[in-house]
């Protein structure tokens, strides 16, 4: 029996499961090795505490993303609204006057209307996921674009973004936050009733819906909370940056699609782990900062994670499109 679904495996998908579940692990493991061995100053602290950092930041938006791969459905839009996250906390700062306490809830009410929206019109008219949330993406990215010019560069003072500095323990908090998120996801995923059900509508999206279960309204709020996280990650990582910029966000989904396909969830659905995507996440940053590293130039670096997602979606259609 599995525990994200409930039904016997055959022996052929054992192994599938198997490979899905540990491979992330393997590559991560073995790029970590490599750097360590080929790059004097990779194996420091420092270096390593500045990449989960960056990392923490991202998994916000990971978090919804994954929950809507399980159910078979996608959302690009991620990146744009991460990057709408830091222009609200901009236009709430500057325009507003209000606190960071006051911007970044108001700034992920909003996301999450979008997401409802967005999800409402995927349910309700049958619409492709995929195609709704470019759209999305688009939009949002033009008024994220058209806001942030406005601001001229203007810098968020130090009392409302001293906060994303703050440790436990020598560990930035955002860390310990998406490592507890994780670990709590991935047990509701696998003893909640109610997340459990996200792999059941995955499988077998007709099945859920004779047996009495709302399909639909599950998918609409977790696009909702796919946009709130997207939206509650770029306002933090803008106020690292102190200042709210057009790049935060930019191409983000790209990175957490191979991150959440290489950590063995399917574009098919009915897969998915909240910590391997994490450990993908980590994987894509740590080749990133590998590459960089190597002083490789950006648009080959752009190259390579193409095609590691091209390599990563053939794995998938390989493995479990034979199930569809």
């Amino acid at each position: 029996m599995t525990a994200n679904t409930g039904r016997s495996l055959a022996t052929h998908e054992k192994r599938n499961f198997n490979f899905g579940s540990w491979i992330i692990l393997f590559l991560t493991i073995g790029l970590f090795v490599f750097l360590s061995l080929t790059r004097k100053n990779f194996l420091t602290y420092n270096n390593i505490h500045s990449i989960l950092y960056e990392v923490s930041f991202s998994f916000f938006a990971a978090v919804g993303f994954t929950l809507l791969i399980i159910m078979g459905e996608l959302d690009l839009s991620v990146g744009s609204l991460f990057g709408l996250g830091g222009a609200l906390l901009g236009l709430f700062i500057f325009n507003h006057r209000l606190s960071v306490e006051a911007a970044i809830p108001l700034a992920m009410a909003i996301a999450a209307v979008i997401g409802l929206a967005a999800g409402f019109l995927i349910t309700a008219f049958k619409l492709n996921s995929m195609m709704v949330t470019i759209g999305v993406m688009m939009a949002v990215k033009g008024y994220n674009w058209i806001q942030i010019q406005k601001f001229g560069g203007r810098q968020i003072p130090r009392a409302q973004w001293g906060f994303i500095t703050q440790e436990v323990l020598g560990v930035k908090w955002t860390i310990l936050a998406m490592v507890a998120v994780a670990v709590l996801f991935e047990l509701f995923l696998a003893r909640s009733r109610h997340l459990k059900q996200l792999y059941c509508i995955g499988n077998n999206f007709s099945t859920t819906i004779l047996y009495g279960l709302n399909a639909n309204l599950v998918k609409i709020l977790c696009f909702s909370a796919s946009a709130a996280l997207s939206a509650f990650g770029g306002a933090l990582m803008t106020c690292r940056l102190k200042h709210p910029h057009v790049t935060v966000g930019a191409n983000l989904e790209i990175g957490i699609i191979t991150a959440a396909v290489i950590g063995g969830a399917s574009i098919f659905g009915g897969r998915g782990s909240m910590v391997r995507t994490m450990l993908g996440v980590f994987f894509v940053f740590l080749l990133q900062n590998g590459m960089t590293s190597y002083n490789i130039n950006t648009y080959v670096q752009q190259i390579i994670l193409g095609s590691i997602l091209i390599l990563a979606i053939h794995l998938d259609v390989r493995i479990n499109g034979k199930r569809t």
